[in-house]
């Protein structure tokens, strides 16, 4: 019961991603794999056959076997992140310490994990 409500914490997490820029995807998606693999593999089903989530999935399963990321997919992320800085500043009038603190903490952190993770150096098709 646990696994699938982690799993699906992470699925609606990983949807909002798909549509929110900001919001990274593929990290929620192996979240939710990893869960539904241990719990129900009707939800796995279903979570592998979501349109939405197509794209977010071949990067998932390409981490899972090689545990290495593309490099145009940590240039966006970091891009996707520090465009959050900088959005969340504009639309704050940079007058909210606190919330772009949290933001840019939040962008300090996956920067690092895209730094952390080995680059792709071969394009699989």
């Amino acid at each position: 019961m646990v696994y699938i409500a982690l799993g699906s914490l992470a699925t609606v997490l990983a949807i909002a991603g798909a549509l929110l820029p900001g919001l990274p995807t593929t990290p929620f998606l192996l979240v939710a794999l990893w869960a539904f693999a241990r719990s129900s593999e009707r939800l796995l089903a279903w979570l592998e056959r979501l349109p939405l989530l197509r794209h977010a999935l071949i990067e998932a399963r390409r981490f899972e076997e090689r545990r290495t990321i593309r490099r145009g997919v940590k240039l966006t992320a970091i891009g996707m992140a520090w465009g959050s800085v900088l959005f969340t500043g504009l639309a704050s009038g940079f007058s909210s310490p606190v919330l772009l603190g949290i933001v840019g903490a939040a962008a300090l952190g996956g920067t690092f994990a895209m730094w952390w993770f080995p680059t792709e150096t071969q394009e699989v098709r």
